[in-house]
């Protein structure tokens, strides 16, 4: 005698039974979303006007200059005794321009949308612009840096075109380039340590290439009143580094997998904001109050201010082998 069985598979076999109906399949109410951890350029930017004196299309800082070498080796003389000295002009200040523009932008919904959807819809955009903003802001930072400043190009080359997989960061390069800091005279970012944003590609080859033994946590060099910056690893030659994994070539016109390596110190970069990018929540001024929107906007803009404070590292990562 065969058992016909009361179960799921009965169902899915013949297409009849008690679970033809009664078992379905659900939807979880809750949308979740992408997580996403993003710290942004922005931290480099330190430096931005004081007392303007009106609103206007740009700003100008002026920037103090030092005597130069010639006019302290000068200064190495003896003076005479009975010969008054010559006086000598204070250096011309440096003027640097940051011109700001207008971003941003909007996602609108429907009320039927809203009507029909079983997940508050919302609260996601109010995320997802966010988002984008930073993203924005990320590139405005970068894009300024890349146009003001000269990159070293790990391996050698002319162009940054002629960077390529296996020409990684090293300890070497980054020695050189705090060296390099320092003989210009750079402020340190925090103490005694310059500040570093790369990408996660490169923190692996200087990972496997120095161990983690030559690195320090942040909780190691940090009391417990420093500010400890959002995707901040550790410390490594001198340098307190930042995963960001937005930093890449942009000027890079062929399909190498580089990446951009900003080592700075203090008044690398500065900012003119006018409007803080933020979230507009829009006004409902359509007759029947259908459309909904929700953007962002800001107006502002970057300037290398010192290119002495800052060094571009452009550099291969083994990871993209």
């Amino acid at each position: 005698m065969t058992n016909v069985y009361t179960s799921i598979t009965q169902a899915v076999g013949s297409g009849v039974g008690i679970a033809d109906e009664l078992v379905q399949a659900v939807w979880d109410l809750v949308v979740g979303e992408a997580l996403r951890e993003l710290p942004t350029s922005r931290v480099i930017v330190d430096k931005r006007p004081e007392r303007p004196m009106s609103k206007g299309s740009s700003i100008t800082m002026e920037k103090f200059e030092w005597f130069s070498d010639a006019v302290v080796t000068a200064m190495l003389t003896p003076l005479t005794e009975e010969a008054d000295v010559d006086s000598v002009g204070a250096p011309k200040p440096t003027p640097v321009t940051v011109t700001p523009a207008e971003y941003g932008a909007a996602v609108t919904r429907t009320r039927k949308l809203d009507n029909r959807t079983f997940a508050p819809v919302d609260p996601y955009l109010a995320r997802l612009v966010a988002d984008a903003m930073n993203r924005t802001i990320d590139g405005l930072v970068q894009a300024a840096i890349i146009a003001d400043t000269t990159p070293v190009l790990v391996g050698g080359g002319s162009t940054v075109d002629d960077v390529i997989i296996t020409d990684v960061l090293t300890a070497s390069e980054l020695r050189k380039a705090v060296t390099r800091l320092r003989t210009n005279k750079a402020v340190p970012w925090f103490g005694n340590f310059y500040g570093g944003l790369v990408h996660p590609h490169v923190i692996l080859d200087l990972r496997e290439a120095t161990g983690a033994g030559s690195w320090r946590v942040p909780n190691e060099y940090g009391a417990s009143q420093e500010r400890i910056w959002a995707g901040e690893i550790g410390e490594f030659e001198g340098i307190r580094f930042i995963e960001n994994a937005l930093v890449s070539a942009a000027d890079n016109a062929v399909p190498n997998a580089v990446y951009q390596n900003y080592i700075f110190g203090r008044g690398a970069v500065a900012e003119n904001v006018i409007v803080e990018p933020s979230v507009v929540i829009g006004p409902q001024v359509d007759k029947l109050r259908r459309f909904h929107t929700v953007g962002w906007y800001g107006d502002l803009g970057f300037k290398v201010y010192e290119p002495k404070a800052i060094q571009r590292l452009v550099s291969g990562s083994s990871m993209d082998s």
